[in-house]
């Protein structure tokens, strides 16, 4: 079954949009084509969205008429063309009726299908309830169901061993599928194709799925919500570029799932569009050995990527976590960040941090995949299995932090073989 793939933002843009809903920027793109070849741009989705709520918690009760093009415009800062992009969308998705020279008109709300009048939702979650991306799209989920009667069912991994981890994400599946009247699920998934039996046992019980951060399985289309993975990765290899670095190093880990490749193949995108040839000695991986802990794992990492020749003056990682550990390895090991080395991180960890923390990041919108993930479960149990499925993706900026600045030998930079390097 095909799925069409909806970008919400254009991945390399750099004008913003803030989205007062959590205070983070979804980047401006040009219009995409929606259906019907209708233009839908990320502003046309912040005014539907808004309208949607006041939808939901009957501050626009069916039947009501739609606030004027005019209000609507300068109510939320846009023009009345957005407005209107934005009416049409509501249209299509039949929460409003449009009638000739007549303002819109909410229609009947469609309500998901409810057993003793509550709907049941499965959460699966990573790495655990209380980690805060985790807890940034069960927001996001409670957001998305506000006026529904719900009861969510959450779930963690155990975190004993990968292997158990994957065995615990099966049993909830399952233990979900024999609770009486559960209606969905969204799943941030970990078992590729091992826990590909109980999904599919899932939906033969009818029960409808929508995937955040990692694409579904090849096996198993169906609606996903997350990050623009490798435009994001891109905008940020790109960055460094402009600052002159032309040796960047890509530090992975093993984690086999669609984010970390996304994250790789915009690394390399990102490198092509420079003209910089992809050297395979950049890309290290972050892979703690048996009985090592994961301090050692990292600084080991950090000493190979100083062991090179030509020594990088950049390094991406893979996420916030192995980039935080390299700046403190680094740091031990004489470098200074940024003067001598630069690095970019992949999440927005420490969004919370006065100034945006000392770490220069792509900052994920988790909060806002919560949403959109919540959204999209109550309208499949609302209207059953599509024809298709959507994949939402959203867009995640650069956020400058402290780890970042001119390549030390400058930005004029010829081919590699003229750079001088400076060793701390």
């Amino acid at each position: 079954m095909p799925h069409e793939t909806v970008p919400l933002v254009e991945n390399l843009a750099y004008h913003a949009l803030n989205d007062e809903a959590y205070g983070n920027y979804f980047a401006l793109r040009k219009p995409a084509q929606g259906e019907n070849g209708v233009s839908v741009s990320p502003l046309t989705h912040v005014v539907a969205r808004a309208i949607r709520r006041h939808i939901a918690d009957g501050t626009l009760p069916c039947g009501s008429p739609l606030p004027s093009e005019r209000s609507l415009a300068t109510q939320h800062g846009v023009s009345r063309t957005v407005v209107r992009d934005a009416v049409a969308l509501l249209a299509r998705e039949g929460l409003l009726i449009q009638s000739e020279r007549c303002r819109p008109v909410v229609g009947a709300v469609p309500r998901p299908k409810r057993h003793n009048g509550t709907l049941r939702i499965g959460v699966w979650l990573w790495p655990h309830a209380d980690d805060y991306f985790a807890s940034s799209v069960f927001r996001g989920i409670q957001r998305a169901a506000h006026g529904t009667d719900l009861r969510l069912i959450v779930g963690t991994a155990t975190h004993r061993s990968w292997d158990d981890d994957l065995d615990s994400e099966a049993r909830f599946i399952n233990q979900l599928v024999e609770t009486e009247h559960a209606d969905g699920l969204i799943i941030w998934y970990l078992g590729g194709s091992r826990n590909l039996r109980v999904l599919q046992e899932a939906r033969k019980k009818g029960l409808e799925c929508v995937f955040i951060d990692r694409l579904p399985p090849d096996e198993f289309p169906s609606d996903f919500v997350g990050t623009e993975n490798v435009g994001a990765a891109r905008a940020a290899v790109a960055y460094l570029i402009e600052l002159g670095h032309r040796r960047v190093a890509f530090v992975g880990n093993l984690d086999t799932a669609s984010t970390v490749k996304d994250r790789c193949e915009g690394y390399v995108r990102a490198l092509a569009d420079a003209g910089i040839p992809v050297d395979p000695k950049l890309q290290l991986v972050f892979d703690p050995r048996e009985g090592e802990s994961e301090g050692a794992a990292i600084r080991r990492v950090a000493e190979a990527v100083l062991a090179l020749s030509p020594r990088p003056t950049a390094v991406f990682a893979v996420n916030d976590s192995v980039a935080l550990a390299l700046l403190e390895s680094f740091r031990d090991l004489g470098v200074n960040v940024p003067d001598d080395l630069s690095i970019v991180g992949f999440d927005g960890l420490l969004h919370w941090v006065p100034g945006g923390g000392p770490l220069s990041t792509v900052k994920q919108n988790f909060p806002a995949i919560g949403e959109y993930a919540g959204a999209a479960l109550l309208s499949r149990i609302a209207k059953g299995s599509p024809s298709s499925y959507r994949h939402v993706l959203l867009d995640a900026p650069l956020s400058l932090g402290g780890s970042t600045g001119l390549c030390p030998t400058g930005p004029d930079l010829g081919n590699e073989a003229e750079i001088a390097w400076i060793n701390p």
